[in-house]
């Protein structure tokens, strides 16, 4: 656990603090300098693209991820898995590009058939966006298989937001309209995708020889099975987090899908402990099953399976209690009302990594062809469920089926290593974190309010943040967190 906790401390901090970037984003600027459309058409193109890159990919950084340990070479040519990963994946865009524009008519009819028209404008931007989004994510994995993990995650979590930030700004300012703010904000995943490869490329791992490669070594065959059966369960485990948005833009509209994803955007907070996690622990994880280690997987299952819980938990807590100040600030009649859609969302991102390693367990075993029929289930329970919720709630149906799916598909995996494995995270501790978290909502709910808005989210987040992190200490829910907590008391003399 010594490189997951060294790596995942210092991704924590790049995430967090990219999330108080996105969330300057999401409540302060956004809702004052675009209308409820246009952030859900902002949305709405994220969401395509990531479906659309990951299609394209054909499964390479899963094939990275998996096979490059089999590879790997002193010379750093590694056999020229690489430059062969690298070309499959182009392969790959270019197809599903000539798809994508043959395919325009009826993907531009099943929005302009229901309510979003602003797509139209904008489907050709989708390109370069997917294809910078299929670049990044090589790249990301590349250096996740040499365990540099924290620059990409500072490209992607901290400068694109502040990027994303500094466009807003131009528009508040008159500089540009929206649609140079989308071109720019495209533009900005070029960049990083430039300044990655820099990085890369200086590490010293790799070889870009091309001239002595030979990739007769390589099994392709195994590894594009591999990729194709790994791309269907990714791609639609994504569709579970974007249907909602595309669904909801096509039948109630995009200015309706823009509150929606206004409140699921604040809920993935929830989400960042368990993304700065997995960026390290996945190929912990896939190192083990090389090696055979039950108990080092089983270790990284319980003890991620924790942290997550109960960081997720203080701060779906901490933003319940902070409702009416946040509301206040929005000041926006849509939003105001809708707030139970972020309650529901919240619990389904706590379902989800409360479930700890659960996909990524059974994805890197030779069991993974499992996940691919388990999210193809969950997807048509999701698509299923937002076909007949959405109509009559809207917002809060698409919140719903969110949910219901999240719970269904980590219950699945969960049961199935906990059966097949004899493995799993959960023990009374998880109770204890749910009586904290019940708790900790109370003294939120009755704390005294205060006058000013701000002074009031300081202080009432506070109390929450001391009251619970006291108790978990207490309680010692996570030891590898109050083992930190300990060096740094002794660092700052409080304790000897």
């Amino acid at each position: 656990m010594g490189i997951v906790k060294k790596q995942a401390y210092k991704n924590t901090i790049v995430s967090y603090f990219g999330m108080v970037v996105a969330y300057v984003n999401t409540i302060l600027l956004f809702p004052f300098f675009t209308k409820n459309e246009e952030y859900g058409l902002y949305n709405l193109l994220i969401g395509i693209s990531v479906l659309y890159s990951l299609i394209a990919s054909f499964g390479i950084p899963q094939i990275i991820s998996r096979y490059f340990p089999f590879y790997r070479t002193p010379d750093r040519l590694h056999n020229g898995f690489m430059h062969w990963t690298a070309l499959f994946s182009l392969l790959g865009f270019v197809a599903t590009t000539i798809l994508f524009i043959v395919l325009k008519p009826a993907i531009i009819h099943a929005y302009t058939g229901g309510k979003s028209s602003l797509l139209i404008d904008y489907y050709y931007y989708l390109v370069p966006l997917a294809l910078f989004t299929v670049f990044f994510n090589f790249l990301e994995m590349t250096g996740r298989i040499i365990y540099r993990t924290i620059f990409s995650s500072f490209l992607r979590d901290v400068l694109v937001r502040l990027i994303t930030t500094a466009l807003l700004g131009m528009i508040a300012l008159g500089w540009i309209d929206f649609k140079q703010f989308i071109a720019l904000y495209i533009a900005s995943w070029g960049l990083i995708c430039v300044i990655l490869l820099i990085n890369l490329a200086l590490s010293g791992e790799f070889s870009y020889r091309v001239n002595d490669l030979k990739f007769a070594a390589i099994q392709k065959k195994e590894l594009i099975n591999y990729g194709l059966i790994t791309v269907v369960s990714v791609s639609v485990y994504v569709l579970l987090q974007k249907v909602d948005i595309i669904m909801l833009s096509s039948i109630v509209g995009d200015a309706k899908q823009g509150v929606y994803s206004w409140y699921f955007n604040i809920a993935m907070v929830i989400s960042v402990p368990a993304s700065a996690l997995s960026r390290t622990t996945y190929q912990i994880v896939s190192d083990a099953w090389k090696a055979k280690d039950m108990k080092n997987i089983a270790d990284v299952y319980n003890k991620t399976s924790i942290v997550q819980m109960l960081v997720g938990c203080l701060l779906f807590v901490g933003i319940i209690s902070n409702q009416g100040n946040l509301l206040h600030i929005v000041h926006d009649p849509e939003k105001i009302k809708e707030f139970d859609i972020f309650i529901v969302i919240g619990l389904g991102f706590l379902v989800d990594i409360t479930g700890g390693l659960n996909t990524y367990i059974v994805t890197t075993s030779h069991k993974y062809r499992l996940v691919t029929v388990w999210v193809i289930c969950s997807s048509l329970l999701c698509i299923g469920l937002n076909y007949f919720l959405i109509p009559r709630y809207g917002g809060m149906g698409a919140a719903i089926a969110y949910l219901a799916t999240m719970a269904a598909l980590n219950f699945c995996t969960w049961y199935y290593i906990k059966t097949r494995f004899h493995m799993q995270p959960f023990t009374s501790k998880h109770l204890i974190v749910i009586a904290i978290t019940i708790a900790s909502y109370f003294l939120g709910k009755y704390l005294w309010q205060l006058p000013n808005v701000y002074a009031d989210i300081i202080v009432r987040s506070g109390v929450i943040t001391g009251f619970y992190g006291v108790l978990i200490y207490l309680f010692n829910i996570a030891p590898d967190v109050n083992e930190k907590v300990d060096k740094t008391l002794v660092k700052l003399k409080l304790r000897s």
